[in-house]
């Protein structure tokens, strides 16, 4: 039994392992076919309000929701409530989910979404004998970041439980919402709960970023840009102002040190350091299409009506999947030090020590 065999297993939908493993394969060429055509975010958006029903629009999104989390379950994070964040360099995607879903308001990222760029998709288990989403989620809220002066263009993607185009799914969205927001203001640690992977910075970082830079000149107001609880720049800024710090020589050796300690920390915990907001899962999309992709018996190629999107070139896949994991870039202070957890151990032992 593979990794994914044994994650289907422990979220009990193995009987369905078959079913998933094909709309991850198909979800992952629509992906491809929307990112690496040549039509621009606006033609993509016509195209889809135009051309897909939404019968349609129900299995691409469930089976590019399990290709999104299949992804996850390679790297180890999985969650039980979280997000992801996809680099859409060229809003393809961003355009595709705008013309399928519905606006609705959400509390995520006010500060870099924009009017109109919010909304949300409706899956019903059962819709067309679809398997669910992972933990039960029937229900896909997305947000169009466009032109980020740090991530560039991105696509939030958040599978929740309820919606809100009924009734019914407004009254358990309101309740879920009130209990998320005693957790993250109330409760300490509430943002660093098992199976969480949300777009919040965990508290601890933020207790120790706070604590380390609060009586520098900037300190002040690097944590007003950091911010907490998803409401600011987050790990990103954290790690870029960290960065420039660890080579300033107007500060202390002691400062420095402690600075550089949290540096190492983030570095050893997360991937894609310098463009995260928080814990999500962050995907360098143009950059996993650009391989092999997942392979299932009847996938042949993109969604028949996603066809006409599909005439991608390699060049184009070549330009989209340049990777991002080399743009951490390292200070001279520990260029020479390697990221894993054991030199970061090695490192806090001897600054602490």
């Amino acid at each position: 039994m593979d990794y994914f065999s044994q994650y289907l297993h422990t979220i009990k939908l193995s009987a369905r392992e078959p079913e998933i493993r094909g709309l991850i394969a198909q979800g992952a060429e629509d992906v491809r076919a929307i990112l690496c055509q040549p039509w621009g975010a606006d033609e993509v958006l016509s195209y889809v309000r135009r051309e897909i029903s939404a019968a349609e629009h129900a299995r691409q999104v469930t089976g590019i929701m399990w290709y999104l989390t299949s992804i996850a379950v390679e790297r180890n994070q999985t969650f039980r409530a979280g997000a992801f964040v996809c680099r859409d360099p060229h809003g393809r995607l961003s355009a595709y989910f705008r013309g399928i879903g519905r606006l609705r308001t959400s509390s995520h990222l006010k500060r870099q979404s924009a009017s109109g760029c919010t909304g949300g998709v409706d899956l019903f288990a059962g819709e067309d004998d679809l398997p669910p989403l992972a933990n039960g989620h029937r229900h896909v809220l997305y947000i169009a970041i466009l032109h980020d002066e740090r991530r560039g263009s991105c696509l939030f993607l958040k599978p929740e439980h309820y919606g809100v185009s009924s009734l019914s799914d407004l009254t358990h969205h309101a309740v879920r919402y009130a209990k998320s927001l005693v957790r993250r203001y109330f409760v300490h640690g509430g943002n660093e709960i098992v199976g969480m992977r949300k777009e919040r910075i965990p508290d601890q970082f933020v207790r120790d970023f706070r604590n380390a830079v609060a009586k520098l000149p900037d300190g002040p107001s690097a944590i007003a840009e950091v911010g907490c609880r998803g409401d600011g720049e987050g790990i990103g800024y954290m790690h870029e102002y960290l960065t420039d710090k660890v080579d300033d020589v107007t500060l202390s050796e002691s400062d420095r040190d402690l600075l550089l300690a949290i540096l190492l920390r983030l570095r050893s915990e997360y991937d894609f350091v310098a463009l995260r907001f928080g814990n999500e899962v962050f995907l360098d999309l143009p950059a996993d299409i650009s391989g092999d992709l997942p392979q299932a018996p009847g996938v042949y190629g993109p969604s028949r009506s996603l066809q006409e999107l599909g005439s991608y070139s390699g060049e184009e896949t070549r330009e989209l999947g340049t990777p991002l994991m080399g743009i951490v870039y390292v200070p001279s202070r520990i260029s020479d030090q390697s990221v894993s957890k054991e030199s970061t151990q090695a490192t806090l032992d001897k600054i602490q020590g």
